[in-house]
């Protein structure tokens, strides 16, 4: 009798409990293997060529720096027996810039002389200004001695090369020479602070006798390349405030005048330049105590503020304080008050830009200040003290520490327009300009 046909579903499937006949097994093994083909031709095999293609490009290069390294490596022992004698032999490669030597400790940072053979003018090197890190200026003159004329050196590359022109004869036997640099090229070299000298209006290329200062003229504002100066009084910290212009000194016309507006004290210091933000500070005495102001308006108005606790009672009189000096960066202002042989008094902090100020440092604390005190970038005070050593205060000039190394001897620092000068570095006359007082480069003349 006849086996009965499967149970099968509504899609023709046999139901669960239906068992499958003898020949369904090889067909579901072949519909298996037909949808495991499906799937592995579905997924994206690697680029093998690509890969093998890489690989040799790879083991290529490999062998031929392998070959170059050997390459140098016969080279330079065949090098010392080459025959130059040939005049077919290849030239010789172009030798590296030399590097001067480097001197430092604390963070401060010297680089030395890249070439021995420098220029050697006349005298030693009596001031230096820099309008930007690469446009400098210096005098150098015979203070001792034969007399001899002032030079003038300029550098267009931030002192590694420099050109010279001698002034006229008259300046020879010249106390001092000092120099005036006006970002616009104009120069004015001077025997002293009220004297009259000689002016350039091609940045030192050429010089003129600096017209003399007619005594009446009025009073003006400071314009934004003016220079601000000091005019001494008849004893000391009693001084006036006076105004460089130097568009009347190319045009031949005093150029010194008063300024608009005096500070309201006697002056005893004036800043060699304006603070980034324009503020133009000076220094005297006002009421027997150190006192300070500045103005940010060209002299128009001033905001004097007195140093307290008073500074000309610590057993020295008001009237025989050398100095009252400001140095700032940012917001830090920094004013040292200074006794016979530049020796600190005192120091005084502001971190508001000036509007008060705490001491800090006291005599007994700190040192003799050399020049400017250089406020760093880290927060640190820099200063050279008449020791002719370098020194650095991490307190804003509670305490200070000499800065040792291969520090050289130095002698002082001075701000300029754009940066720092350090003077007699090695005690023999070098000079070397740094824009942030941390690194310094020291000028390829002497």
């Amino acid at each position: 009798m006849p086996e009965p046909p499967p149970v099968t579903g509504p899609d023709m499937r046999p139901t669960p409990d239906a068992q499958p006949t003898p020949d369904a097994q090889p067909r579901l093994d072949a519909r298996l293997g037909d949808a495991r083909t499906v799937v592995l031709d579905s997924i994206e095999q690697p680029p093998l060529a690509r890969i093998r293609r890489r690989a040799v490009s790879r083991r290529r290069r490999r062998r031929t720096a392998g070959g170059a390294a050997l390459l140098a490596v016969a080279v330079a022992v065949a090098l010392p027996m080459w025959n130059w004698s040939d005049p077919h032999a290849p030239p010789a490669p172009a030798d590296a810039p030399p590097a001067g030597p480097v001197y430092s400790d604390a963070g401060i940072i010297i680089n030395g002389l890249v070439e021995t053979d420098v220029p050697r003018p006349p005298g030693v090197i009596t001031d230096v200004e820099f309008v930007d890190p690469e446009h400098g200026h210096l005098l150098s003159a015979c203070l001792t001695g034969n007399p001899c004329p002032v030079t003038a050196a300029s550098t267009a590359d931030g002192g590694a090369s420099w050109r010279q022109v001698e002034l006229p004869a008259d300046t020879a036997g010249w106390p001092h020479a000092e120099l005036l640099a006006f970002p616009d090229g104009t120069l004015a070299a001077h025997p002293g602070p009220a004297e009259d000298g000689y002016a350039s209006a091609d940045g030192g290329r050429t010089w003129f006798p600096a017209p003399a200062p007619e005594p009446d003229l009025p009073g003006v504002p400071a314009g934004p390349d003016d220079l601000l100066g000091l005019r001494p009084g008849g004893q000391r910290c009693a001084g006036t405030v006076e105004v460089w212009q130097p568009d009347r000194l190319r045009a031949k016309q005093p150029a010194r005048r008063p300024l608009l507006r005096q500070p309201g004290f006697g002056v005893c210091w004036v800043a060699p330049t304006a603070a980034a933000d324009g503020a133009w500070w000076v220094g005297g005495v006002r009421d027997g105590t150190a006192t300070v102001a500045v103005t940010r308006d060209g002299g128009t108005s001033w905001q004097p503020v007195a140093l307290t606790p008073p500074v000309g009672t610590d057993g020295l009189p008001a009237e025989e304080l050398p100095s009252v000096e400001v140095t700032s960066l940012g917001r830090h202002v920094y004013a040292t008050v200074l006794g016979p042989d530049r020796f600190l008094l005192a120091i005084f902090h502001s971190a508001d830009g000036g509007r008060s100020f705490t001491r800090t440092g006291d005599a007994g604390t700190t040192i003799g200040a050399a020049g400017e005190l250089v406020p760093l970038l880290d927060g640190r005070l820099l200063a050279t003290d008449t020791d002719q050593r370098w020194y650095v205060s991490a307190d804003d000039g509670r305490t200070f520490t000499r800065a040792e190394g291969t520090l050289p001897a130095v002698g002082r620092l001075a701000r300029t327009l754009a940066g720092y000068v350090a003077y007699d570095l090695f005690g023999s006359g070098w000079a070397a300009y740094s824009p942030d007082g941390a690194t310094w480069r020291k000028l390829q003349i002497n």
